[in-house]
C-alpha cells in the first residue's frame, strides 16, 4: 500500500494543491520540507554498530522524508546508517532526483514579488529544508546568520518557521507509534524499513479519514481542534 498513500504530486492538479498552501505562507514554488529523521535501533548486529552510530552516541536509522504543508509524508527515502551526513543521503535519493529532473516540476511556473514589488515568474520547484543540505536550486535553506532586519533575515524567519511541518510530523510519528520513539526491537534492516513505512501509511491514512473544512494546522505549537495534535486529557 505504499504507492497508495505515499507519493509525490503526479500530476498539475496535486502540484497546485501543494503549492498552493506553501504561496499563501510566503513560498511560492514550494513543493514540500525535507529532513532525516533518526530513529533508535537497539538490536543493532555488532558489525554494523560502527557505522549505525551518529552524533547521538547509540546505533540510529536514518531516513529522509519529504512532507508537505499540512504533515502528510509525500516520499521516504532510506533507511541510511546515521554516519552518513544529509548532504551525502540526499545525492542518492530519487525523490528528491525526480524534484530535480521530472518534467512535472522543473517546467511549473510560479509567480513572486521582486525588490520593486514587481510581478515576476519563474520555473521549477523547490523543497524546503535547513542548513545541514547542499547549495542546490532545489534544496531552499535559511541564510546563515542573516540579520532579522533585513530582507534576508525577513525570509529566513519565515522558512524556517513553515519548515517545521516535517519536524512536527517527526514529532507526531514518534509520539504516535511506541516503535518509533523507543527504538527498533529488530535485527534485519529489511524489517526496520517495513515497520517505518507502515506507520508513515497509517499516518497519512489517519490524515484522509479526517474531515477538513479549511482547517488551519498549528505552526509550532496546537491549534484546538486543528485535527493534527493527539489529544489526551485536560487538566
Amino acid at each position: 500500500m505504499k504507492e497508495e498513500c505515499i507519493f509525490l504530486p503526479r500530476n498539475l492538479t496535486e502540484l497546485n494543491r501543494v503549492n498552493k498552501d506553501y504561496s499563501a505562507a510566503g513560498l511560492p514554488g514550494c513543493v514540500g520540507s525535507m529532513d532525516v529523521v533518526h530513529v533508535k535501533w537497539d538490536n543493532c548486529p555488532t558489525g554494523d554498530y560502527n557505522c549505525a552510530k551518529g552524533k547521538e552516541g547509540y546505533p540510529t536509522l536514518g531516513f529522509q522524508c519529504i512532507t508537505d504543508f499540512n504533515r502528510r509524508v509525500m516520499a521516504i527515502y532510506g533507511p541510511q546508517f546515521s554516519s552518513r551526513n544529509d548532504k551525502d543521503i540526499v545525492k542518492h535519493d530519487d525523490n528528491v532526483r525526480a524534484i530535480r529532473h521530472n518534467r512535472l516540476f522543473t517546467n511549473a511556473t510560479w509567480k513572486y514579488y521582486d525588490c520593486d514589488e514587481n510581478v515576476r515568474s519563474a520555473t521549477g520547484m523547490y523543497l524546503i529544508c535547513d542548513n545541514g543540505y547542499l547549495l542546490w536550486p532545489t534544496s531552499i535553506c535559511p541564510y546563515s546568520k542573516a540579520n532579522n532586519a533585513t530582507q534576508e533575515g525577513f525570509f529566513s524567519t519565515n522558512l524556517e518557521s513553515v519548515r517545521k511541518d516535517v519536524e512536527c510530523t517527526f514529532g507526531i510519528l514518534k509520539k504516535r507509534w511506541k516503535v518509533l520513539n523507543h527504538g527498533f526491537k529488530h535485527r534485519d534492516i529489511v524489517k526496520c524499513e517495513q515497520i517505518f513505512i507502515t506507520c508513515c501509511v497509517l499516518h497519512n491514512f489517519l490524515l484522509d479519514l479526517m474531515v477538513r473544512n479549511q482547517v488551519r494546522a498549528g505552526r509550532g505549537y496546537p491549534i484546538g481542534n486543528d485535527g493534527l495534535w493527539l489529544s489526551g486529557h485536560t487538566v
